[in-house]
Protein backbone atom coordinates (compact mmCIF):
# COMPACT_ATOMS: atom_id res chain seq x y z
CA UNK A 1 0.00 0.00 0.00
CA UNK A 2 1.29 3.25 -0.90
CA UNK A 3 0.95 6.03 2.07
CA UNK A 4 0.42 8.77 -0.40
CA UNK A 5 -2.71 7.00 -2.22
CA UNK A 6 -4.03 5.44 1.15
CA UNK A 7 -7.43 7.11 2.73
CA UNK A 8 -7.63 7.25 6.16
CA UNK A 9 -9.77 4.05 6.35
CA UNK A 10 -7.44 2.37 5.13
CA UNK A 11 -4.16 3.26 7.30
CA UNK A 12 -3.98 1.56 10.45
CA UNK A 13 -1.00 2.73 12.77
CA UNK A 14 0.49 0.57 15.35
CA UNK A 15 3.46 2.29 17.21
CA UNK A 16 5.88 0.45 19.51
CA UNK A 17 9.80 1.54 20.88
CA UNK A 18 10.69 -1.94 21.14
CA UNK A 19 12.18 -2.07 17.43
CA UNK A 20 13.37 -5.80 17.82
CA UNK A 21 9.81 -6.68 17.59
CA UNK A 22 8.57 -7.81 14.25
CA UNK A 23 5.32 -6.57 12.43
CA UNK A 24 3.08 -10.35 13.26
CA UNK A 25 4.33 -9.71 16.92
CA UNK A 26 3.60 -6.02 17.07
CA UNK A 27 -0.29 -6.83 15.59
CA UNK A 28 -0.29 -10.58 17.96
CA UNK A 29 0.25 -7.97 20.97
CA UNK A 30 -2.31 -5.69 19.91
CA UNK A 31 -4.69 -7.79 19.51
CA UNK A 32 -4.43 -9.15 22.38
CA UNK A 33 -4.81 -6.05 24.84
CA UNK A 34 -7.24 -5.42 22.70
CA UNK A 35 -8.71 -8.31 23.98
CA UNK A 36 -8.21 -7.09 27.51
CA UNK A 37 -9.62 -3.95 26.40
CA UNK A 38 -12.99 -5.61 25.50
CA UNK A 39 -13.03 -7.36 28.79
CA UNK A 40 -12.61 -4.32 31.03
CA UNK A 41 -15.41 -2.69 28.87
CA UNK A 42 -17.66 -5.70 29.39
CA UNK A 43 -16.81 -5.73 32.89
CA UNK A 44 -18.17 -2.21 33.50
CA UNK A 45 -21.37 -1.99 30.82
CA UNK A 46 -22.36 -4.81 31.52
CA UNK A 47 -22.04 -6.27 34.86
CA UNK A 48 -21.66 -2.91 36.43
CA UNK A 49 -18.24 -2.99 37.63
CA UNK A 50 -17.46 0.98 38.04
CA UNK A 51 -20.76 1.27 39.74
CA UNK A 52 -19.40 0.44 43.06
CA UNK A 53 -20.12 3.37 45.92
CA UNK A 54 -17.69 1.94 48.25
CA UNK A 55 -14.73 3.60 49.58
CA UNK A 56 -13.30 1.08 52.03
CA UNK A 57 -10.95 -0.75 50.45
CA UNK A 58 -11.94 -4.09 51.38
CA UNK A 59 -15.75 -3.64 49.85
CA UNK A 60 -14.59 -2.66 46.91
CA UNK A 61 -12.41 -5.48 46.59
CA UNK A 62 -15.45 -7.77 47.52
CA UNK A 63 -17.21 -6.05 44.51
CA UNK A 64 -14.80 -6.73 42.16
CA UNK A 65 -14.53 -10.20 43.33
CA UNK A 66 -18.39 -10.43 42.66
CA UNK A 67 -18.20 -8.79 39.06
CA UNK A 68 -15.20 -11.26 38.19
CA UNK A 69 -17.25 -14.49 39.51
CA UNK A 70 -20.39 -13.18 37.64
CA UNK A 71 -18.04 -13.22 34.21
CA UNK A 72 -16.32 -16.59 35.01
CA UNK A 73 -20.09 -17.91 35.84
CA UNK A 74 -21.47 -16.79 32.32
CA UNK A 75 -18.01 -18.15 30.71
CA UNK A 76 -18.82 -21.82 32.22
CA UNK A 77 -22.18 -21.80 31.27
CA UNK A 78 -21.36 -20.89 27.93
CA UNK A 79 -18.63 -24.07 28.39
CA UNK A 80 -21.52 -26.37 29.47
CA UNK A 81 -23.79 -25.34 26.27
CA UNK A 82 -21.16 -25.66 24.18
CA UNK A 83 -20.16 -29.53 25.65
CA UNK A 84 -24.15 -30.34 24.76
CA UNK A 85 -24.15 -32.97 22.13
CA UNK A 86 -27.72 -31.89 20.79
CA UNK A 87 -26.50 -28.37 19.51
CA UNK A 88 -26.51 -27.77 15.59
CA UNK A 89 -24.29 -26.07 14.41
CA UNK A 90 -25.93 -22.99 14.23
CA UNK A 91 -26.19 -23.05 17.89
CA UNK A 92 -22.64 -23.98 18.76
CA UNK A 93 -21.74 -20.73 16.27
CA UNK A 94 -23.97 -18.46 18.36
CA UNK A 95 -22.45 -19.77 21.56
CA UNK A 96 -18.97 -19.07 20.71
CA UNK A 97 -19.89 -15.56 19.72
CA UNK A 98 -21.61 -14.12 22.16
CA UNK A 99 -19.89 -11.48 24.35
CA UNK A 100 -20.98 -11.04 27.66
CA UNK A 101 -24.08 -9.19 27.31
CA UNK A 102 -26.03 -12.16 25.03
CA UNK A 103 -24.46 -14.78 27.54
CA UNK A 104 -26.48 -12.75 30.24
CA UNK A 105 -29.72 -12.81 28.02
CA UNK A 106 -29.48 -16.14 27.62
CA UNK A 107 -29.13 -17.27 31.77
CA UNK A 108 -32.19 -14.71 32.07
CA UNK A 109 -34.57 -16.68 29.50
CA UNK A 110 -33.30 -19.69 31.21
CA UNK A 111 -33.82 -19.01 34.43
CA UNK A 112 -37.46 -17.26 33.09
CA UNK A 113 -38.08 -20.76 30.95
CA UNK A 114 -37.53 -23.12 34.24
CA UNK A 115 -39.86 -21.12 36.33
CA UNK A 116 -42.26 -21.19 33.94
CA UNK A 117 -42.00 -25.26 33.14
CA UNK A 118 -41.88 -25.55 37.78
CA UNK A 119 -44.79 -23.05 37.83
CA UNK A 120 -46.56 -24.98 34.75
CA UNK A 121 -46.10 -28.72 36.56
CA UNK A 122 -47.22 -27.47 39.70
CA UNK A 123 -50.77 -25.99 38.28
CA UNK A 124 -51.24 -30.04 36.87
CA UNK A 125 -53.23 -30.69 40.23
CA UNK A 126 -54.84 -29.71 42.89
CA UNK A 127 -52.28 -30.31 45.55
CA UNK A 128 -49.22 -28.40 43.19
CA UNK A 129 -52.00 -25.37 43.12
CA UNK A 130 -52.17 -25.49 46.99
CA UNK A 131 -48.66 -25.60 47.12
CA UNK A 132 -48.02 -22.47 45.19
CA UNK A 133 -51.13 -20.71 46.89
CA UNK A 134 -48.74 -21.61 50.07
CA UNK A 135 -45.38 -20.77 48.14
CA UNK A 136 -46.98 -16.56 47.32
CA UNK A 137 -48.54 -16.33 50.96
CA UNK A 138 -45.45 -17.11 52.19
CA UNK A 139 -43.18 -14.73 50.02
CA UNK A 140 -45.10 -11.81 51.37
CA UNK A 141 -43.71 -10.30 55.01
CA UNK A 142 -45.90 -11.68 57.82
CA UNK A 143 -47.53 -7.99 58.09
CA UNK A 144 -48.67 -7.64 54.70
CA UNK A 145 -50.38 -10.91 54.53
CA UNK A 146 -54.08 -10.33 55.71
CA UNK A 147 -54.08 -8.17 53.07
CA UNK A 148 -53.54 -10.82 50.65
Amino acid sequence: MNLRTATPDTVKILMTNDLRLSVRDVIELYSLRWQIELFFKELKSTLGFHQYQFQGFEAVEGWADLALTTFLYLENYRAQQLARRDLSAEEKRWWQHQRTYGLCQAVRQASEQSELDYLAKRLETPGGICALKRIIRNSFPKEYRTAV
